[in-house]
């Protein structure tokens, strides 16, 4: 075997080896949790999102969906579908980052700071209220909080 030989294959075992290793390391940075919302889509007929004092209220009539603020407009049924699959599908990872109620502002989770999400079904029955922060250590994660409850878990 020649030498130029065993460098080329010494830097193509080197490059596998690194090829692999960095597969294994995007892989722990995955978050294996549970979705913030596990029951049908059909059941949910009223969407609010509210920050602050501005709010926004999505309602399903029949089959289409309309902004309450706005009687003209409808939405388009793709956007409501990106809104479930982005919104709805978000993931929490199995651990809470925090159980602490004095943290929540530095999370961005408490009640005045924070994005609330609320999910109701043709009776008016609130089938999530949880609360998304604005505050984060980067910009991949989010934190979130369900209403009543005092722990925060980090999201996908």
């Amino acid at each position: 075997m020649t030498d130029s030989l065993k460098y080329s294959l010494g830097a193509l075992t080197l490059l596998l080896g690194l090829y692999l290793f960095n597969q294994k390391t995007q892989k722990s940075h995955t978050i294996s949790g549970s979705a913030i919302f596990s029951g049908e889509r059909s059941h949910i007929h009223r969407v609010l999102i509210s920050e602050g004092e501005k709010s926004l209220e999505l309602v399903r009539s029949d089959t289409t969906w309309k902004i309450t603020q706005a009687d003209s407009l409808l939405i388009k049924e793709n956007q409501i579908k990106n809104l479930f699959d982005r919104l709805l599908a978000v993931k929490m990872e199995p651990e809470p980052i925090s159980r602490n109620e004095t943290k929540w502002e530095k999370f961005g989770v408490d009640d005045s700071l924070g994005r609330h999400l609320q999910v109701f079904d043709d009776k008016d029955k609130k089938l999530i209220h949880y609360i998304f922060g604005n505050a984060g250590q980067d910009y991949q994660h989010n934190y979130i909080r369900e209403l009543n409850s005092a722990e925060v878990y980090r999201t996908n």
